[in-house]
This record gives C-alpha cells, structure tokens and sequence, in this order.
C-alpha cells in the first residue's frame, strides 16, 4: 500500500515542474495534495488484540493523512494517484487508487471529467501474543471508475463532486464533494468529504489540506 501512494507520486511530482498552472482553476490536473484526515465507521472495528493482557478493543473512527497528485500528461489525458490512511491504537485502515483519466472543459467555469483503474482497500491489524507481534490484514482490490465534475462557484472557490464504484467482492460506492480555495496562483486550501459505502460497512472521511498546482 505505501509503495501504491509513494511511488507514482514521486514520479507525478518530477514530471509536473515543467507545466504551467495559467490555466482555469476547473481545467488544471497538474497538482499535488495532502494533509489530514478524520474517519468515522458505520459499525465499530477491532482496533486493539492483545493475549498478554486479554484485551480486545474496537473503535468508531480513526487519524491519519491523504495523499494526492495528478498529471496532465498531453492534450486532456492525465494520470492520478491518490492514497489516504487512517489509525486508531494497533489497526489501520487504508485506500489507494491510480488511474487514467480525460477531462472536458464546458467552459471556463465548468469541467467534467471520467476516469478509470485500480483501487484497493486495506484493513491492518497488529496482534500480540506471548510469543510476539503478528501482523493480519484483509485487502480488497479491483477496478474503478468514476465520474466527476469542477465547477467554479466563486473568483477563488472551486466545488469538486464526484461518484465512483470499485468493483470489490461486494460493489464499493464513493461520494465525494472536495473544496478548493485558491490562496495564491500556485496554492489552495482543501476541505473534502467523501463516504464510501460497501456492502455492510460505510466510512465517512473529513480531510483538510493544501494543494500546490504546477
């Protein structure tokens, strides 16, 4: 899971520093993103098993970060990666996704865009034992599409909603509305909410970061 999020980062990032962000707000896709993320679960996870003390532990939500980055690689094709975790005491929870995308400028106010590739989920677990620390996970993995949309409310406020699906064991939905604030010409502020929905289980995440566009 880190190398899905380091890798095709550190590759979007030295590609990017020769692109120009003159462009609309709605038609840049030469960025990179991250900071922090807060996540609450619809049914409580086991976040803590420890033999040496009989402890067993679940929680309702976890920390952690968010990872994002985009290439406008030539004419409105662009690469993105994006990868997200969060923990609470030994369990963590984890999303990644790299795909190829083409998106369509209606105007200068307005974007829409498609996407498709690969997603995963990840659920880590460190148990411990008298004899040591095991570590157990759970990984679902399949192909994802989605659909999105820019659109510019304001001279500085860009709106992002978005639908996807992951085809998982069982079918995995995302809505999505993301928030960017330009600050500078190359800077913005990020506030995203997103819920993924599985089969019994649904995570709503809440993140709040930066973008620097190239």
């Amino acid at each position: 899971m880190k190398k899905l999020m380091l890798l095709p980062l550190a590759a979007l990032v030295g590609a990017s520093f020769a692109a120009s962000a003159q462009e609309p707000m709605t038609q840049n896709f030469d960025y990179i993103s991250g900071g922090l993320q807060i996540s609450k679960f619809s049914e409580d996870l086991l976040s803590e098993a420890n033999a040496n003390t009989g402890t067993l532990a679940t929680t309702d939500g976890g920390a952690g970060l968010y990872l994002r980055g985009s290439w406008n690689f030539t004419d409105n094709f662009f690469v993105e990666m994006r990868g997200d975790a969060v923990a609470a005491d030994d369990m963590t929870l984890s999303n990644g996704l790299l795909g190829l995308g083409y998106f369509m400028p209606m105007n200068d106010d307005l974007t829409v865009y498609g996407l498709a590739g690969f997603a995963n989920t990840r659920y880590d677990l460190d148990v411990k034992t008298p004899i040591g620390t095991f570590g157990g996970n759970e990984t679902q993995s399949g192909f994802t599409g989605e659909l999105g949309a820019r659109y510019q409310v304001m001279d500085r406020w860009t709106i992002e909603p978005a639908v996807r699906f992951a085809a998982y064991d069982d079918t995995m939905y995302e809505l999505r509305l993301g928030n960017n604030v330009k600050m500078t010409d190359h800077v913005s502020l990020e506030a995203n909410l997103s819920r993924n929905d599985y089969d019994a289980f649904a995570e709503t995440n809440f993140q709040l970061g930066a973008r620097y566009s190239f």
